[in-house]
């Protein structure tokens, strides 16, 4: 259920992910979604938020193994989700960005969740560029540029069908990594 909920989300966000639809997707029982997630689709979404989370994480530890360089991190990181938008021939996006633009009146759970996931990957970010010698004030900013814009570009490539805005934002990325 958890991960036909992800799938959904990725690739229509909250409002149009219903119930139904994920019970028939995932093959699930309609009781089991009330037996494992008592608040309904609310619960449901913020462990498929949670799940997602994981995933990017992990990616983002393995791009980073051998302590690498932020660049060296951001080009796989790129890489591997070119491969994903044309895969799934753009059809699949950050589940945590779909629910974030959805959730705006719909539920304040669900959007501090959304907020917190974002707030991590920030963190995460600030994180390796204070280890490439950033100073923290200026990693934190830069970590926000880099999130925002890769989120944005991720949305620009589905609407575009091209992985061409994700490229150019990485190649902007790396060259504000060079001179700061």
């Amino acid at each position: 259920m958890i991960d036909t909920t992800v799938a959904l989300l990725r690739r229509q966000g909250l409002t149009a992910t219903g119930i139904n639809r994920i019970i028939r997707e995932s093959r699930a029982a309609r009781g089991s979604i009330y037996f494992h997630f008592p608040g309904g689709k609310e619960e449901l979404t913020i462990e498929a938020l949670r799940s997602a989370q994981r995933t990017v994480v992990e990616r983002m530890q393995s791009a980073m193994s051998g302590r690498r360089k932020t660049a060296a991190v951001l080009r796989v990181m790129v890489r591997e989700y070119v491969a994903d938008l044309r895969k799934s021939d753009y059809e699949f996006g950050c589940p945590i960005a779909n629910v974030a633009l959805d959730v705006s009146a719909e539920s304040p759970r669900i959007r501090a969740v959304c907020a917190e996931i974002f707030s991590d990957w920030q963190a995460r970010i600030r994180q390796a560029l204070e280890r490439d010698g950033h100073p923290s004030r200026q990693a934190d900013a830069l970590a926000e540029f880099i999130l925002s814009s890769f989120e944005g570009a991720l949305m620009l490539c589905r609407a575009q069908k091209s992985t061409a805005p994700l490229t150019r934002v990485a190649e902007r990325i790396l060259g504000v990594l060079k001179t700061s």
